[in-house]
């Protein structure tokens, strides 16, 4: 099967989102927020908070790979998180989400960084095996995240430590 990698344009940005609603709906995550005018705004906006590159298969977009910049204190390493990697599961098992990976790694090599870093849910046997493949080495963790509420709260409380020149607790 003939296809290619490129970085995405902003055109691509429809595109991107269908794919990002199909990885969604696979996580059961919610499928509103990534859309196509979020990706123009982050993804191609003055200053982007994210990379895309995208597989092509006969003029389409079928897979993409999303990842933003990485650091790892303990290595005091440079690197790239790969925030989602996802192929129409039509076009799987031709190399598409390895050319991807790989095209990744380039960038991340390109950009004088060492290694590429990403998580995948533990349910998500398929996605582990295909990683393996590729020669990832497996950690166990336990993903956090503040959202929302209590991401608004403890930001509120930063403001307002980081507005109190010299102040201690």
């Amino acid at each position: 099967m003939a296809f290619r990698i490129r970085p995405a344009t902003p055109d691509d940005a429809p595109a991107i989102a269908r794919l990002a609603r199909g990885l969604n709906e696979l996580h059961r995550d919610p499928l509103e927020h990534f859309t196509a005018e979020a990706i123009l705004r982050d993804g191609f906006g003055p200053t982007p908070y994210f990379s895309v590159l995208v597989a092509e298969h006969e003029g389409a977009v079928v897979g993409y790979a999303l990842y933003c910049a990485s650091y790892e204190p303990v290595y005091a390493a440079r690197g790239l998180y790969l925030s989602d990697l996802f192929v129409d599961p039509d076009v799987r098992r031709h190399g598409m989400g390895r050319a991807l990976m790989a095209a990744v790694a380039g960038e991340a090599r390109r950009r004088g960084a060492t290694f590429v870093g990403w998580v995948s849910r533990a349910w998500n046997t398929e996605a582990q095996a295909f990683y393996r493949t590729l020669g990832a080495i497996e950690e166990p963790v336990v993903a956090h995240a503040l959202a929302f509420e209590p991401f608004a709260a403890l930001a509120d409380e930063g403001r307002a430590a980081l507005a109190r020149p010299g102040a201690t607790r």
